[in-house]
């Protein structure tokens, strides 16, 4: 989960100098910029998705090996 917030927090950041960047010198075309507000959206949510996944296996597989689930 560490790594996940690391990676949001980084794209988070980019995000924002890039729309800075847009909003006062059009550095991008709105079409590019918004690809890029996209993807970089999809992105965040499936790294938090699969960090999220991986945890639940983890703590899963870890109450398994404790003999705590069937």
């Amino acid at each position: 989960m560490k790594i996940a917030m690391i990676i949001s927090t980084v794209l988070l950041v980019i995000w924002v100098l890039m729309t800075m960047a847009v909003m006062w010198t059009n550095a991008l075309g709105n079409e590019i910029y918004l690809k890029l507000s996209v993807t970089m959206g999809i992105v965040v949510i499936a790294t938090i998705l699969i960090a999220l996944a991986l945890r639940e296996y983890g703590s899963e597989k870890k109450l398994k090996d404790h003999n705590y689930l069937d």
